[in-house]
């Protein structure tokens, strides 16, 4: 239970993520949320809990204030499913303690989904968005072993929360085709979007072609379907022909990753690959401008095939003028155009990826002009102001009547605490 205050919310937005950390997650529900809070007034952004991170405190999201909530740690338990049930319980007790007010809600899985769809039949003017980047029954057996009526019962899960809302947005095309073959709900297409970089910054990184040693880099999560193991056996190639460094800049300092570190280590590519966790945007941008190719050696797995992605770090690397280099996916082809924009290898072909990697290290010409083409891509297609007015557009055609539910900031802090 949750004794600090909580103020009465008009909007909300849910996931099952830990808020804020350094991974794609955060960057996309920043956006998505400072959309929604910043159309529908007052927001509550209810998030997993984190031992070190406070239960509540307040957000700014450009020029929304809003009550972030982390659900709060039960336990110390690894089982990813228990923590999501609590999440969910416990979001459904805010939702009827301090729910009454609630007009709009904007959530990214089942575990959010399945309490607001129930609160839904008591509140039928609740308007619903659920946003799916991944569907747990295809993502949870990446990670761990569940049993067919575990599957069954996530199924049952999703299907209530594909059926209970009222728009479906996913930020791939592959995503959209399945998800339109398993509900009537209208299913929106909505891609992630990056911010680009400057001209001044497009000068600088041109000016930089001549570095030694030339370097790639990836950056993300460390999940097997990440591809990180490939890529690594690609370095191993890539340095018996020439010098090279891989700035390897990892969300999280978890088990996939120190699997991984120990990976490079029996590689003996510690001399060729630099590990970063946790870089800050600020950070991390300088690393994608000096690099020659951005990677993503995605794998042709179910979390990739059977559902689409769309991954952030082939949309930022672009945004920043780098070429990119990636698995040759539907997911990807959704991203980008091969050669205008990088290279596509056929995935876990670690022979293939060294020899694209050795192409554009050699011809950084090549990879310069690749860069300036994904940059004038990305400006034309996945800037994020325009993907937030698509999505602006969504809550205008759900709330068209919308100044209504803005109160004050004083009202909010006036309000009971539950």
């Amino acid at each position: 239970m949750i004794s600090s205050p909580l103020p009465q919310f008009t909007s909300l937005y849910a996931a099952f993520d830990r808020f804020p950390l350094p991974k794609g997650a955060t960057t996309h529900i920043r956006q998505m949320a400072a959309t929604l809070f910043n159309y529908c007034g007052d927001g509550l952004l209810y998030v997993a809990g984190d031992h070190d991170m406070p239960t509540l405190e307040q957000e700014q999201l450009r020029d929304a204030s809003v009550t972030l909530l982390r659900s709060p740690v039960v336990s110390d338990s690894n089982n990813v499913l228990a923590k999501a049930m609590a999440y969910s319980e416990q979001l459904a007790s805010v939702l009827q303690q301090r729910g009454q007010g609630l007009h709009i809600a904007h959530f990214r899985d089942p575990w959010a989904g399945v309490p607001l769809v129930d609160f839904k039949q008591q509140h039928p003017e609740l308007a619903l968005v659920y946003e799916v980047n991944a569907l747990p029954s295809i993502e949870l057996p990446m990670h761990i072993a569940l049993p067919p009526t575990t599957i069954a019962a996530i199924k049952q899960w999703e299907q209530r929360c594909l059926d209970g809302a009222d728009v479906i947005i996913t930020p791939s095309k592959l995503t959209q085709a399945k998800l339109r073959l398993l509900t009537n709900t209208p299913v929106h297409y909505l891609p992630n979007g990056a911010d680009v970089i400057t001209d001044q910054q497009l000068e600088a990184k041109q000016a930089a072609v001549n570095a030694e040693p030339p370097r790639l880099i990836y950056f993300g999560g460390a999940q097997r379907w990440q591809g990180l193991n490939h890529l690594l056996h690609a370095m191993v190639i890539i340095n018996q022909q020439l010098p090279v460094q891989l700035d390897l800049c990892l969300s999280l300092d978890n088990r996939q990753a120190r699997q991984v570190k120990q990976h490079i280590r029996q590689l003996n590519l510690e001399h060729v690959v630099k590990v970063y966790f946790g870089l800050s945007q600020a950070e991390l941008r300088p690393k994608i401008m000096q690099a020659t190719a951005s990677i993503a050696p995605l794998i042709a797995c179910q979390r990739n095939m059977q559902q689409g992605c769309c991954p952030l770090k082939i949309i930022e690397s672009m945004a920043c003028a780098t070429a990119v280099i990636a698995a040759d996916l539907p997911v990807v082809h959704e991203l980008l155009q091969a050669p205008q924009h990088g290279l596509l290898v056929p995935p876990s072909r670690p022979s293939e990826l060294a020899r694209a990697c050795i192409r554009l290290l050699t011809q950084p010409e090549l990879a310069q002009q690749m860069g300036r083409n994904g940059l004038a891509h990305i400006k034309q297609h996945f800037q994020w102001p325009a993907i937030n007015q698509q999505l602006r557009h969504h809550y205008q055609h759900l709330l068209p009547q919308h100044s209504s539910l803005k109160r004050t900031h004083n009202e909010c802090l006036a309000s009971e605490p539950i």
